[in-house]
């Protein structure tokens, strides 16, 4: 699943799970909660979406391997929907700074 993390942010620009605290957090990584929110989700072509969505899956054995990774048509398909995402960039710098402020406000208190 942290494969699929990295990917995800890559598509959006920020992690696909979020909570105030880590206790919550982990409760919904183990739940696999997840979704695919406006605007951000919103250039993100549907077979990019479907290997998300494959990569999230929270029980191992149905979770997609390498191989599954690299036959979908997302990866290996010449007919996916290329373009530039332009907002991913900010999203990445918008997410870093948050979690460094949320770094140095827990060293404060």
């Amino acid at each position: 699943m942290c494969c699929k993390i990295c990917f995800e942010s890559r598509l959006c620009g920020f992690p696909p799970f979020y909570a105030e605290n880590n206790q919550d957090l982990f409760e919904i990584i183990k739940k696999g909660e997840y979704d695919f929110p406006s605007p951000y989700w919103g250039n993100i072509s549907e077979p990019a979406k479907d290997l998300v969505k494959n990569l999230l899956v929270v029980d191992p054995g149905k979770r997609y391997t390498a191989d599954n990774i690299l036959a979908h048509p997302w990866i290996a398909g010449g007919k996916t929907p290329r373009k530039q995402l332009s907002t991913v960039a900010s999203k990445i710098k918008e997410y870093k700074a948050k979690s460094e402020m949320k770094v140095r406000l827990s060293l404060t208190y």
